[in-house]
């Protein structure tokens, strides 16, 4: 494994443009590709799918997940408030008493332990929400109310579009999942493992924060080679166990590794454990950031055509 360490000023330069060119870029177009990149599927890295694995990483067995199912209709109430709370951040006051009547019901039977539980729809979490919650005095994707469910659903864009998608692609209902809340599990601590189509094997890693220094750019060198090697390998145990679930009879499983595949790492520095947040899709023509590397300056690398695993991370 090659850790490089890149100049936050370069990056910070690259954001200044106001759209990346040299890192974290994604949905670049067929013509700017060599011949064969396509547009990969999305169905292989749904979150339930891999929500065992998930539990596992963590120490928790399953009942610590929380699904709740909105049907079509609750689903659509939601669409229909979002176009103003995504605007302001705050709840829908025409169609309040709607979602009070006909969705805030559903989530009654969520329990919610000490910690407060943190949601995640199947293709994405609504980390792009524009409410503020608790005072903003706590992590905003910590969620202690229905309140709290509603504001961060129907003011995220991503949420939004994950929904759409759903009631477009004919789905019966839409599932959102809840899991206890973790303080700890945030950006600076989060990984993204990059893994080449066919051969599924690790290319690349980066800090997941890509646009601030690393949590250890301060300390010597030998030490961060030393945290560098220490959340490889743990991610090699994650990758591991990530192919292991793989069934070649399974359609999806067979599109994922012909896709390829990348996932997102949570590295607890103080017990030295990693744990797996999620599945993303892989490729230069997908949504998938690539962080601190460069779909197409980067793309022999990302895809597999040199040897040795190379691992960012911003000073």
């Amino acid at each position: 494994m090659k850790l490089t360490q890149i100049d936050i000023d370069s990056v910070q330069k690259d954001c200044d443009h106001g759209q990346t060119t040299k890192f974290n870029t994604c949905f670049h177009s067929a013509e700017s590709l060599p011949q064969g990149i396509g547009a990969p599927s999305e169905a292989p890295y749904a979150f339930r799918r891999w929500l065992p694995l998930i539990l596992e990483s963590r120490g928790l067995n399953s009942s610590a997940a929380q699904i709740v199912r909105l049907s079509r209709h609750q689903a659509q109430v939601i669409v229909d408030s979002s176009a103003s709370s995504i605007l302001t951040g705050q709840l829908n006051r025409a169609a309040a008493e709607d979602l009070q009547d006909e969705v805030f019901p559903t989530f009654v039977s969520l329990i919610y332990p000490p910690e407060g539980l943190f949601m995640r729809l199947d293709g994405c979490s609504p980390k792009d929400a524009t409410c503020r919650l608790h005072g903003g005095r706590r992590p905003q994707s910590l969620i202690l109310s229905t309140m709290d469910i509603i504001l961060r659903l129907s003011s995220s864009q991503r949420a939004m579009n994950d929904i759409r998608r759903s009631l477009s692609n004919g789905c019966s209902d839409v599932a959102i999942t809840f899991l206890p809340f973790q303080e700890r599990m945030c950006s600076e601590r989060e990984y993204r493992v990059f893994c080449a189509p066919e051969s599924a094997k690790i290319t690349a890693i980066s800090q997941y924060r890509w646009h601030k220094a690393w949590k250890f750019s301060n300390v010597l060198q030998d030490e961060k080679v030393r945290v560098a090697s220490d959340i490889y390998s743990a991610i090699q145990a994650l990758h591991e166990r990530i192919l292991q679930q793989l069934k070649p009879a399974e359609p999806l499983d067979v599109m994922l590794l012909k896709q390829g595949l990348s996932f997102d790492v949570f590295y607890d520095d103080e017990n030295e454990q990693a744990q797996l947040v999620e599945l993303n899709v892989f490729g230069a023509r997908s949504g998938c950031g690539s962080c601190l590397f460069g779909w197409l300056g980067d793309l022999a690398l990302l895809y597999g055509e040199q040897e040795e695993v190379e691992f960012r991370v911003a000073y």
